[in-house]
């Protein structure tokens, strides 16, 4: 391997995509992305096919995964990058190639971050995690109601679910709680149980439903950066044990109340105390776990995301 990266310009190897996928038509294609396998139903492919279904422009769709000069070259049609990984943690081979979102090279670029740009769209991963592109505005309150009137028997403590954790983050939580709470760590990082495949056939949202707590850290802590693990905690009806986004989410859409903070610089002897008495108080846990977790503002908030995005596919389809 050594030696044919010797003798390959260094041009293929930037511009050579990790992946590709297209929709049968060739109309959409994708680029360094972990997109289905049957591109149709790609998140954005499905919202395009209900609101333009006429469309005959190729849109060429990429990620952050590889090849990180592909996206500068001329393709047909339009360039579009979205991505569900953090782009703007500095001092990362990610921030340092796709910290701009790629904005002067594409069409319309989406990401987590807060971007003063004509051809930009806050979109982050757990909107398209939790609504579908097909949602109409009735659709999507009902999908808060649910959330936040989600309510389960619990048989279990605490589980944490993690491919893995490169920067220590889920590590320093789960040693913060371990004498206190009883931990299945059921993800591929330092896995001990098969629960969720032999009971439950990795079908994480049944397997959540059993327990009290779920510890959700984020991989890293960058301000806007808030993934789907905290909402997936939700849905469920999980109380969060969360560190990220420097500890303030979503703020305005997430009910801070609803959560359980883990502070990285500070003492967490409050935090602890706290899990100790949902743990022991069943009067507080119900209490505590009957919140709304998702504030009134959330409906008002998604319902923008897919006008802003519809708008967005129109004019990049119309320039």
């Amino acid at each position: 391997m050594r030696n044919l990266i010797k003798i390959l310009p260094l041009e293929y190897i930037l511009t050579k995509p990790k992946t590709f996928n297209q929709t049968k038509d060739r109309l959409y294609r994708e680029y360094n992305q972990c997109s289905p396998k049957d591109m149709e139903q790609q998140w954005f492919v499905r919202f395009l096919r209900k609101h333009f279904p006429d469309n005959k422009t190729i849109i060429n769709f990429f990620g952050p995964y590889g090849a990180p000069f592909l996206i500068k070259r001329k393709f047909e049609g339009k360039k579009v990058f979205h991505t569900a990984e953090d782009v703007e943690h500095p001092l990362t081979n990610r921030h340092l190639y796709y910290g701009d979102y790629c904005l002067d090279y594409v069409d319309l670029a989406m990401g987590y971050g807060e971007v003063d740009d004509p051809r930009y769209l806050r979109f982050p991963i757990w909107v398209k995690w939790f609504f579908s592109p097909e949602d109409d505005e009735q659709t999507i309150r009902d999908r808060i109601k649910a959330i936040n009137e989600s309510h389960y028997e619990k048989t279990n403590e605490c589980v944490l679910i993690n491919r893995h954790d490169s920067r220590g983050t889920r590590e320093m939580v789960y040693n913060g709680v371990k004498d206190i709470l009883d931990i299945k760590l059921a993800g591929q990082w330092r896995n001990n149980t098969r629960e969720l495949w032999d009971k439950y056939d990795n079908n994480k949202d049944l397997y959540l439903r059993t327990f009290k707590f779920n510890i959700c850290a984020e991989n890293n802590d960058t301000e806007h950066y808030v993934t789907e693990k905290i909402f997936d905690a939700f849905k469920a009806g999980c109380i969060p044990l969360y560190y990220g986004s420097l500890n303030n989410p979503e703020p305005g859409l997430i009910n801070h109340d609803a959560v359980i903070f883990w502070n990285k610089n500070g003492s967490n002897e409050e935090t602890r105390n706290k899990i100790l008495e949902l743990k022991n108080n069943e009067k507080y846990y119900r209490e505590f776990i009957s919140q709304p977790k998702l504030l009134p503002a959330m409906e008002d908030y998604i319902i923008d995301r897919f006008a802003r995005l519809k708008k967005h596919f129109a004019r990049v389809l119309s320039e």
